[in-house]
């Protein structure tokens, strides 16, 4: 039998390619293999819809392929830099930007003003200017959702966000500890939020709770991650009217406690469910610490 014939990588089609260029990175879009594999390849990672999603969280990877270029230029000048490539080349279309940790305000500032239609940021920074970040949230009308540190959640934040992005629904929050303080901030001034994710972080059932009966439209939470989480038989109740309810196993001391499939009153230590054995069987592939 005859083999078929093969064809080169540089005949895919063009929005193949740009499919293909959207799950590649910053790093390699930039200056990696992508711009200069082919004319076509080239052509891909200049399209703006490859730029629709710009993820600069691995900072250390994209800074490594631009060493050459980069390695005298302050690293905020070097990030302003990048999004105003990103920006030019996305043709102000950016929908969603994760930025690295070092990012600020001007950062955020920098991009409103290049990409108005922004609908989604990570912005991990704990320190932050509010008049300027209240700045560039008045220039982002199409924001959706955004990710960050729990400094800037407080009343007046938070309202402004509500009051100049009509379509907010999104909010993650990076915190150690959440009260019902905090969470009152939260339900108080965005009551249409549907997505809420609070990972790693501790917090009263009383905290989860008031999420669960004050933001009606909530369809997604999740607080995966704690190392003592509160849930019981009230919250599994209210939360089951979600469509996603994340939060994991706990484990105490080395010891199996509760276990969010299972439920904290069906443990059988004697027969351990699937979340158990799984547990076991990973510290035994593990091996001696």
């Amino acid at each position: 039998m005859a083999t078929p014939p093969s064809r080169p990588w540089a005949e895919l089609q063009h929005d193949l390619l740009v499919t293909i260029m959207t799950r590649v990175g910053a790093p390699d879009l930039l200056t990696g293999g992508a711009p200069r594999a082919c004319s076509s390849w080239r052509a891909a990672a200049r399209d703006p819809l490859a730029w629709r999603r710009v993820d600069l969280r691995d900072w250390a990877a994209l800074t490594s392929a631009r060493r050459a270029s980069s390695s005298r230029v302050p690293v905020h000048a070097a990030l302003s830099g990048i999004l105003g490539v990103a920006a030019t080349l996305a043709e102000g279309r950016i929908e969603a930007v994760l930025l690295p940790e070092f990012a600020d305000e001007d950062h955020l500032l920098f991009l409103a003003e290049r990409c108005p239609n922004l609908q989604y940021f990570s912005l991990p920074s704990t320190c932050m200017t509010y008049d300027k970040f209240c700045k560039a949230i008045g220039e982002l009308h199409s924001l959706k959702g955004m990710a960050v540190d729990e400094t800037l959640i407080n009343y007046d934040v938070l309202l402004h966000v509500h009051q100049c992005c009509p379509n907010f629904v999104e909010l993650k929050v990076s915190a150690l500890y959440v009260d019902e303080e905090l969470a009152s901030v939260i339900c108080t001034s965005l009551p249409q939020l549907k997505k809420l994710e609070i990972p790693s972080s501790d917090m009263p059932a009383a905290v989860i709770i008031k999420f669960l009966d004050c933001l009606e439209e909530l369809e997604y939470l999740d607080i995966s991650g704690y190392e003592t989480p509160a849930i019981s038989s009230v919250v599994l109740d209210k939360a089951s009217r979600l469509k996603v309810f994340l939060w994991n196993s706990k484990f105490e001391l080395g010891e199996f406690v509760d276990c969010s499939n299972c439920g904290e009153h069906n443990i059988n230590p004697e027969e351990p469910c699937k979340c158990m054995m799984e547990y076991k069987v990973m510290d035994w592939l593990a091996g001696p610490a």
